[in-house]
C-alpha cells in the first residue's frame, strides 16, 4: 500500500484487510471454534491487563499506608505504569517481531503473572513499583499484538468482530474488573487483590497454550519497522487522532467524580453506580461498533468523535441537570467504547505488512494520552474547577474529528 493511502481506501470494504498481493490475512488452519476461543482468551488478557493497570486507583490509601509512602508517591504506581508502557510499546514490539506470536503471548503472560504475584508478597514501595513496571513492560507489547493476532484467528469477514471482542475487555474491566478488584482489596487487603488479578493470568496462559495455533511472525523484527510505519502519512494522522481523542477523554473522565459531586450535586454514594452505568453502556457500544465500523469506517470515526465532543459541551452547559448528565454519561460510555474499535481497525488496515508495529504506535499514543489528559485536566481543575474541564476536553475531541475529516481521507467514504 502506498504511503499516501487514505482512510477511505483503508476502510471502505468491510471484508477487506487491504493486504498486498501474496500476504493474506486468512485464519491459520484451525477450527472456527478453536479460533474464537483463542480470541476470547485475548479478550480476557485485555481485561486482565486493564484491571491490573487501574487496580491501585481505588486502593491508594491502603497501599500508601502499607508501604509508608505519600498518596502522591503511591499514585506513581499508576502513572509510572502508563508512562513505561507508552515509551516501551513500540520498540519492544518491533524487537520481538520475529517471534512466533503464540509463544510471545505465553512469555508476556508469564511476565504478567510474575509481576502481579511479586506485588502481592513484597512489603517495600521500591519492590512494589518494580513489580508494577515488570507488568507494564508486558502490557505495551500485549496491547500492540492482541488485535493483530485476533484477526489472524478468524475468517477475514469477521476481522472487525474479532477486534470488538478483544477490545470488549476494556469495557468489561470498567464494569467488573476494577470495581471487584477494589472491593477485594478493601475487604481482604491490597495484596489479595494483586493475587486475584495474577491468577487471571493463568487463565489467559492456558487459553494461549490450548487454543492458539502456531502463528509465525509477519513483521521484520527490527526497529526499522518503526521507521517504515512512521513514514506513512495516513498512519501519523491516525496516531495523532488517537492521541487527541484519548487525551480529551481522560482529561474529563479522570475528574468525572468531582464534576458529578460539585456541578451536578450527585451524592458520593451514587457515583460508583453511575460509573457502572457508564461501563455497561461501554459494553453495548463496543459490540455495536463491531457491526458498524467494518461497513463505514470513516463515517464511524467522524461521527463518534463529533458526537463525543457534543456530549462534553452539553455536560459543560447543562451540568446542573441530573437527568441530562446521566443521559450524557450513557452516550459518552457508548461512544468512548466504540472509538478504540474504529481507531484500531483504521491503524491495522493502513500498514497491514507491519500491522503490529503500527499498532504499537497506537498503543503508545493511547497510554501517553492517559498521562497527558490527566495532567492537563488537573491544571484546569485547579485553575477553574471541574466544569470547564468538560469544555476543554470537548475541544480536544472536536479537533480530532476535524483532523479525521480533513486529513484522514481525500474522498467520500464508500460502503
Amino acid at each position: 500500500m502506498s504511503h499516501s493511502a487514505t482512510l477511505s481506501e483503508a476502510g471502505s470494504e468491510a471484508t477487506s484487510e487491504a493486504v498486498p498481493d501474496g500476504s493474506s490475512l486468512s485464519a491459520p488452519p484451525t477450527s472456527s471454534l478453536r479460533g474464537w476461543l483463542a480470541v476470547v482468551g485475548l479478550a480476557l488478557g485485555v481485561f486482565s491487563f486493564v484491571t491490573t493497570e487501574t487496580l491501585p486507583i481505588g486502593l491508594l490509601p491502603s497501599i500508601a499506608d502499607g508501604t509508608s509512602v505519600s498518596l502522591g508517591t503511591a499514585g506513581f504506581l499508576v502513572t509510572g505504569f502508563a508512562a513505561l508502557a507508552a515509551v516501551t510499546a513500540a520498540p519492544l514490539t518491533a524487537l520481538t517481531g520475529r517471534l512466533d506470536r503464540k509463544w510471545l503471548l505465553v512469555a508476556l503472560m508469564a511476565f504478567y503473572i510474575v509481576g502481579n504475584l511479586m506485588a502481592a508478597v513484597v512489603s517495600s514501595y521500591a519492590l512494589l513499583l518494580t513489580a508494577r513496571l515488570i507488568v507494564a513492560l508486558a502490557h505495551g507489547v500485549f496491547w500492540s499484538i492482541a488485535v493483530a493476532v485476533a484477526v489472524r484467528l478468524v475468517p477475514e469477514r469477521h476481522a472487525v468482530r474479532a477486534t470488538s471482542v478483544v477490545l470488549g475487555g476494556i469495557s468489561l474491566a470498567s464494569v467488573a474488573g476494577t470495581p471487584l478488584g477494589t472491593a477485594v482489596g478493601q475487604s481482604a487487603g491490597w495484596q489479595v487483590a494483586f493475587v486475584c488479578v495474577g491468577l487471571l493470568g493463568f487463565l489467559v496462559l492456558a487459553a494461549s497454550l490450548l487454543f492458539m495455533p502456531a502463528l509465525p511472525a509477519r513483521g521484520s523484527g527490527s526497529l526499522t519497522a518503526l521507521l517504515h510505519v512512521l513514514r506513512h502519512r495516513a498512519l501519523r494522522v491516525a496516531v495523532g487522532v488517537t492521541a487527541l481523542v484519548m487525551s480529551g477523554h481522560f482529561l474529563a473522565f479522570t475528574y468525572v467524580a468531582p464534576y458529578l459531586q460539585e456541578v451536578t450535586g450527585v451524592r458520593p454514594s451514587l457515583i460508583g453506580v453511575l460509573l457502572l452505568v457508564f461501563g455497561a453502556a461501554g459494553l453495548a457500544g463496543n459490540f455495536a461498533a463491531g457491526a458498524v465500523v467494518g461497513r463505514a469506517l470513516r463515517t464511524s470515526l467522524i461521527g463518534s468523535t463529533g458526537l463525543l465532543a457534543a456530549v462534553m459541551v452539553v455536560m459543560y452547559a447543562g451540568g446542573t441537570s441530573g437527568p441530562l448528565v446521566i443521559a450524557m454519561l450513557v452516550c459518552w460510555g457508548v461512544l468512548y467504547a466504540a472509538l478504540p474499535v474504529a481507531l484500531q481497525t483504521w491503524v491495522m488496515r493502513l500498514v497491514p505488512e507491519e500491522s503490529e508495529a503500527a499498532s504499537s504506535l497506537y498503543v503508545a499514543a493511547f497510554n501517553g494520552a492517559i498521562g497527558v489528559g490527566s495532567f492537563i485536566g488537573g491544571l484546569v481543575i485547579d485553575a477553574s474547577g471541574p466544569r470547564p474541564a468538560m469544555l476543554v476536553a470537548g475541544a480536544f475531541v472536536l479537533v480530532a474529528s476535524v483532523m479525521t475529516a480533513v486529513l484522514g481521507t481525500s474522498r467520500a467514504d464508500t460502503p
